[in-house]
């Protein structure tokens, strides 16, 4: 306990630090109101940090987790930054509403961009930052910020990675986790520096182009527009956001087969095939559609269109250019099916993750398998690796939960009446694969404002869930997990 304590402790001095480009940001434009906030909520969480090394002092470098620590607190540090990370907007005014304000926090920290904000473009410059800034901080995760720069503090890296990662594995690009983590974060960093400079050079300004370059490269999909990217009317950006969700949604460890010249293993790599072709697919089966069915007579217009909210989406970022909640049923179809699978495993997207697709694949061929052949026993292999009956028997858990989630939380937020069918089985779709938008009145044009608190809290949940991949936060839950002398 004494050691969790100074772990909370330090996240307390490191989440006061994140305040400060905001702060920077309010004193620039001199909006007071904002600069009272931010120098308030970082004052409370130096004094609480300071208050946690007195009472327990401030050696945590031996600090040594068992599993059921290491899910308490990746889960416990997200729920204690979406709390302190709502302040802003309470003190502010902004969102005076503690629910709307945890609500809109568990977004962007688990960057699915869903959001109870009708009109964004009142809010100060410096709180729309913040709003930017928490996906940004969530889109690699927040305990691996740790793993990356603060490796002293002795937490078993491995165990970490596990807990707070999106994806079904965890490798390793250097002979230490921490190395990983701090790999990993040097080329999200630069992705999200030469976004900036390409929206720069398409004529946003600075301000626009950093918020946009957090939110793309997080996959998060805020915007300082209320109409998002289609405000800037240009092409030219819409195609830059659409190359950067792409990126955001590969697997971050091939970039360093690019990195070593290995260009060949990126395209040997199954769950990268499977995400191109899915990409193809979709782009194609939508461009026609739009092209027969929808009244669009330029092929250009419906493959730009297509291809921006497939990548959105698959991605779950969650931008819009177009209402696609107005497209033919065989379109929205695609989108709920790409909004289920997300993007590739070790990005930044949600959903389930194409390598889950990929493997959940191969073992419904092994079944015909067995059923064509009897004895016959076909391993399941992923790359050239053996999944292990451990991996596998995981994997058909987190679907079962991934389901069972989505069912359990469109019955909770019916409870009162709001919303019909498709407007709240997307709105949790949404929220567990940290897209943002759903269809109906959750579509890309509208907001979750019209839920109450209780929905929303239970929404919050669920994009918490989501982002830590449902187990690491589910697991708290269990009778079993609190049982003294546990693993």
């Amino acid at each position: 306990m004494k050691q969790l304590a100074n772990f909370y402790g330090l996240f307390m001095n490191l989440l006061a630090a994140c305040f400060l480009l905001p702060l920077i940001t309010a004193l620039i434009h001199r909006e007071d109101s904002s600069v009272r906030a931010f120098s308030l909520v970082m004052i409370i969480c130096v004094v609480l940090a300071a208050i946690i090394k007195r009472a327990f002092g401030s050696d945590i470098a031996a600090l040594k987790l068992r599993p059921r620590h290491t899910y308490f607190l990746v889960a416990t540090v997200w729920l204690i930054a979406s709390l302190i990370g709502c302040l802003p907007y309470m003190i502010t005014g902004s969102i005076p509403n503690f629910f709307d304000a945890f609500f809109e926090t568990a977004s962007g920290f688990t960057t699915t961009g869903a959001t109870i904000i009708g009109d964004i473009e009142f809010l100060p410059r410096s709180i729309l930052l913040w709003r930017s800034l928490t996906q940004w901080l969530g889109g690699m995760g927040i305990i691996v910020l740790f793993v990356a720069f603060l490796p002293s503090f002795g937490i078993k890296a491995r165990n970490i990675a596990m807990a707070e990662t999106p994806g079904p594995t965890v490798t390793k690009v250097s002979t230490s986790f921490t190395g990983t983590a701090q790999r990993l974060y040097i080329v999200y960093i630069v992705l999200t520096l030469a976004e900036v400079i390409f929206l720069m050079a398409g004529g946003l300004s600075l301000y626009d182009a950093v918020n946009h370059a957090f939110t793309t490269m997080a996959t998060g999909g805020f915007s300082t527009y209320n109409d998002s990217v289609a405000h800037f009317n240009s092409d030219y950006i819409v195609w830059v956001i659409t190359v950067f969700m792409f990126l955001a949604g590969t697997n971050f460890e091939l970039y360093f087969f690019i990195i070593r010249g290995n260009i060949r293993d990126v395209f040997k790599n199954e769950e990268f095939r499977l995400y191109l072709v899915i990409l193809a697919l979709a782009i194609s089966g939508i461009s026609i559609s739009l092209l027969t069915s929808y009244g669009y007579s330029s092929i250009y217009e419906a493959v730009r269109d297509s291809a921006f909210q497939v990548i959105t989406l698959v991605s779950t970022t969650g931008y819009a250019t177009v209402n696609f909640d107005l497209w033919p049923t065989f379109c929205l179809m695609i989108i709920v099916i790409l909004m289920v699978i997300g993007s590739c495993s070790s990005s930044t997207a949600g959903g389930i993750k194409v390598i889950r697709l990929l493997t959940l694949g191969k073992m419904l061929r092994r079944e015909i398998i067995l059923k064509l052949h009897g004895r016959v026993v076909s391993d399941v292999a992923v790359d050239r690796r053996k999944l292990t009956p451990d991996t596998l028997s995981f994997i058909i858990g987190f679907l079962t939960m991934y389901f069972f989630t989505i069912l359990t939380g469109t019955l909770l937020i019916s409870l009162f009446g709001q919303g019909d069918l498709i407007t709240n089985f997307t709105a949790t779709l949404s929220c567990i694969s940290n897209v943002g938008p759903g269809l109906a009145e959750v579509g890309p044009t509208c907001t979750y404002s019209f839920y109450n608190s209780f929905s929303k809290l239970v929404l919050s949940f669920v994009m918490i869930g989501g982002r830590l991949e449902l187990s690491t936060l589910f697991v708290l839950f269990s009778t079993f997990f609190w049982r003294p002398n546990r693993a």
